[in-house]
């Protein structure tokens, strides 16, 4: 009885409720050149409820019936740009030495809950807040 309760759980929950994610970046350049680059997607365990708002619709489709984490892993290149409208930091440095120059960039965006939903051929990025 138990058994059949959880499978009816896991169940509802993959019709009815879409997959959360987390996401963030973090990328330095030290003279124009990337010496630190960290790419993060990962799902969520822990149910959250919040507000949901589009973010973005990309061409976008998962063809080749991917797990929806490799297919976003996969992309992340083409979904990035979705989220730098959200929490982003940008911390500059110019340090000059007579002859030698030295430019430090940081770009950090936060982490953020979202969804993906598929419909036609394109995805569209929703953040939970």
């Amino acid at each position: 009885m138990a058994r059949t309760f959880c499978l009816l759980v896991v169940l509802a929950q993959g019709l009815f409720c879409s997959e959360l994610f987390w996401f963030s970046y973090k990328i330095v350049t030290v003279n124009a050149l990337v010496v630190y680059e960290q790419k993060n997607i990962a799902s969520v365990s822990v149910p959250y409820e919040g507000e949901a708002k589009v973010l973005c619709t990309l061409p976008l489709y998962n063809t080749q019936k991917l797990p929806l984490e490799q297919f976003l892993r996969k992309h992340y290149d083409e979904i990035l740009p979705c989220f730098y409208p959200l929490s982003t930091h940008l911390l500059s440095r110019r340090e000059q030495y007579l002859k030698h120059g030295n430019d430090r960039v940081e770009l950090v965006i936060e982490p953020v809950r979202f969804t993906v939903d598929f419909k036609d051929e394109f995805a569209t990025i929703k953040t939970i807040r």
